[in-house]
Order: structure tokens, then sequence, then C-alpha cells
């Protein structure tokens, strides 16, 4: 079923909009796990607690700036991506406590990072995923497919991969094998994120796309409905959340029927925005933004 994007308004959220904190920068990465928001900011990681907005922990990990950087955070460490490198740094203080080089030049750098319970998924670029054991740190490195993967996510024993050839990949955890594949268009996709019986995309080609995780066929589709380098967000009740350009929109998660749109800062290429429930927090290049969602 598809629609025309940003068609018909459904429904009107209402949003107020808060400056947190002034933080200078080129372009930022974020992510909010539990009373936290964590900050990479161009050779910094900082932490800030949630309730007072104190800065919790700081480290100055690179000696240059740099904007192809990203992070993702698990149970007890931060993994932070820079080009070919990977530093964990422990979650409470932000502290390194290893770096690892896992690719060798343009051919081999790091994309993004995801996590089940037990390991560690990391893209490399030329479609390989090195999968590290988070007690060990130990790794080996599998190769899925030719085409580089811009985004992925792990749900159970799965992980879906979205290529740059516009594909979606199932891949069984166990054996790294390609168990199931869609090919949802032509272009890179950017953003994949599950939701109970649904993995939703976003894709160069101007698409927000709900595939049935069982079937593994498209069974939504808006069109015209992201303009860049689109993020998935999250959920916020029944609504699938996206950032694009400047703008969060909103989109019914079954039917993906269009429903808000309103301003507010996404940061560099949409890195530098977040959902936690009903708060969104948001970048610029100069601050850190919130918005309480009703």
């Amino acid at each position: 079923m598809a629609n025309n994007g940003m068609g018909t308004k459904k429904h009107m959220n209402i949003v107020s909009r808060n400056k947190l904190l002034d933080l200078d920068n080129d372009g930022m990465n974020m992510a909010v796990d539990e009373n936290h928001l964590y900050i990479r900011c161009k050779k910094a990681m900082y932490k800030y607690t949630m309730n007072g907005w104190s800065l919790a922990a700081h480290n100055d990990i690179f000696k240059k700036d740099g904007k192809a950087r990203g992070f993702s955070i698990c149970e007890k460490f931060v993994f932070l991506t820079d080009f070919c490198d990977l530093h964990i740094l422990e979650k409470g203080t932000l502290q390194t406590v290893e770096a690892i080089r896992l690719g060798a030049d343009l051919s081999s750098d790091l994309g993004t990072v995801r996590f089940d319970s037990q390991k560690v998924y990391i893209c490399i670029r030329n479609g390989k995923i090195a999968v590290m054991d988070l007690c060990t740190r130990t790794y080996e490195k599998y190769e899925i497919c030719e085409s580089s993967f811009w985004d992925h996510c792990v749900a159970g024993n799965r992980i879906y991969a979205g290529t740059v050839q516009g594909e979606l990949l199932e891949v069984d955890t166990d054996s790294m094998k390609v168990t199931k594949k869609a090919v949802l268009g032509k272009k890179n996709i950017y953003s994949v994120v599950p939701n109970e019986e649904l993995i939703y995309t976003v894709s160069q080609d101007m698409t927000i796309k709900a595939i049935d995780i069982e079937s593994f066929e498209i069974a939504s589709v808006a069109k015209k409905a992201v303009r860049g380098m689109a993020k998935i967000l999250g959920i916020h009740k029944n609504h699938l959340v996206v950032a694009d350009s400047n703008k969060i929109s909103l989109w019914d998660r079954h039917t993906l029927q269009f429903c808000d749109v309103f301003d507010f800062p996404t940061g560099h290429f949409n890195k530098g925005a977040a959902l936690d429930g009903n708060r969104l927090f948001g970048s610029d290049y100069q601050s850190v933004y919130c918005a309480e969602m009703e």
C-alpha cells in the first residue's frame, strides 16, 4: 500500500522547545541512555545528567576535529567510530578502555555499530561486518555481500541491514549468512529501525517503507516523504518519528500515512537528533535543544 507522502495532515502535535546547552560544534552525534544525554562534539565525548543538565563526564579523545564519527551505547560501554578505528569507552566515566583499528583505508572504514546482549556488530565498508564478543572484545570479520551498509539494526537473532544499492538484507547472527533479501529500490537506504512485526526504512529515493519481517515484503510506502539523508528516530505512541533537514515528521506507524511536520534542529546530516519517550533532542551549530511532544 502506497501513499503520496505529505498529502493530508491527520493530527497536530503541540511542541514546546527549550535550549538546554550552548555547545559550539561543526556537527555532533547524540544519544539518550537511561537518565543521561551523550554527545560527541568535535574532539570530545560529553555525558550530561538530564536532571539539572550538569556535566557528568567528559573525555577529549581526538587530536583533531572530525565529522565522520558516530557512536552507540550498550549496557557497559560506548562504542565510538572514527574512520577505521573503534574506540571503546567506559560508559560511566567515558574513559577509553581500548582502541582497535578494524579497517585499513577508505575501502574498509567503519559504519554503524549495533548490539545484542553478548555481541557487537560493526559494519565495515564493502559489505563486511565485524562481530565482537562484549566480554573478551575478540572479534571476527564476515563478508556478507559486495555492497556497503549505511545502517543496520539487530532484532532477536537477526541483523537487518540496508545497503547503498537499495537492498534490505536479513542476516542470521549465528551463521552470519544472508537468510532473506528484499530489493527496495536502487538507491541508498539511510536508516533501518525495527518495531514489532515491521522493519522501517528511509531511502535516498525519498521514500519511507515498512517491510513485514515474516514475509519480507513491502507492507506500506510513503512516497516523496523525505528530502535529505533522513533518520528514523523511533516510535512515539502510534507515530514513526523521522528527522529530516531541520524538520521532524510524524507518520502513522501502521499505514505510513502522514500526520504532522514541524521545524526542529536535527544537526549535520540529521545526526544531531534523538528521541526519548515524549522528548526530542536536537542541535544546530551552537546549541542543544529539547522539545516536549504532547
